[in-house]
């Protein structure tokens, strides 16, 4: 039972690197019109997270490391949390008048 689970996971893994290396394969063939207008490592990244693929592949692909990926994907979230946060603070006007 427990060579089962072996095998298992290993055929998961092994159809997890497939996944990512077709999606790569197809990526180079449009790399040029996917990041079109897209010209900071951020907007890559963004693109390049919407295919769901690790940071050490977009990496690759943007041509830095993944510490930095993470690093600017955590920025960015930092800054939409903070964002989110100051919209749902009521304004002085709404907290006077009690509106939201």
């Amino acid at each position: 039972m427990n060579e089962d689970k072996k095998l298992i996971k290993l055929l998961e893994d092994l159809n997890t690197n497939i996944e990512i290396l077709s999606k790569i394969t197809a990526l180079t063939f449009r790399k040029d019109s996917l990041f079109q207008g897209k010209n900071t490592k951020q907007e890559q990244i963004e693109v390049l997270e919407d295919l769901k693929l690790p940071d050490n592949v977009i990496a690759l692909v943007i041509g830095s490391t993944p510490e930095s990926v993470k690093s600017l994907r955590s920025q960015r979230k930092a800054k939409t949390r903070k964002t989110k946060t100051k919209s749902a603070k009521p304004t002085e006007t709404e907290e006077k008048t009690g509106e939201s």
